[in-house]
């Protein structure tokens, strides 16, 4: 079976009613960590809707599909209430053990991570810590959480209404 997601991954409170006022449904909430499924036409679409086209300080190699739009900052920060929010952007690619992952981790406009961050590296920065049985990844439970939902379809019909 394959693992194909992709999600901001929020550390602290987060304002549930208005994270789901801006399409963010938490998959998964371990401790003070939430993991909220997007996909790179939600953060497009966000970025048109906001007249934000701000990009991330993102490193080089990452996926084409990998989002890099500022606006998810903002939206991080709407949600925590924080104006240095701590954040990773992590994606999945697998199928049958052959893939990749890609992660950038931030607090505010500042990258934690190096330029070739595993999701373990972002998920320790946000304060993820493994056990002597587990990795961070499998910790807050990424292993059970192997297809982003259904609702983030419509975000490509809105980009394409919006000709993003």
């Amino acid at each position: 079976m394959g693992h194909h997601i992709c999600a901001l991954v929020v550390a602290g409170a987060v304002d549930a009613e208005r994270a789901r006022s801006v399409g963010l449904h938490a998959e998964l909430v371990h401790g003070d960590v939430g993991v909220f499924p997007i996909d790179h036409f939600f953060s497009a679409y966000w970025a048109a809707i906001r007249g934000n086209d701000a990009r991330l300080d993102l490193p080089d190699g990452l996926p084409s599909t990998f989002p890099d739009e500022a606006v998810l900052r903002d939206l991080v920060r709407e949600v925590t209430g924080t104006d240095e929010p701590r954040f990773a952007i992590i994606q999945t690619e697998y199928f049958a053990g052959i893939g990749g992952q890609w992660a950038a981790a931030f607090a505010g406009e500042r990258r934690l991570t190096s330029a070739q961050a595993s999701i373990n590296e972002a998920l320790a920065e946000l304060g993820v810590r493994a056990s002597e049985s587990e990795d961070e990844f499998d910790v807050i439970g990424l292993s059970r959480f192997r297809v982003n939902p259904d609702h983030l379809d419509r975000y490509a019909d809105l980009c394409d209404e919006l000709g993003v």
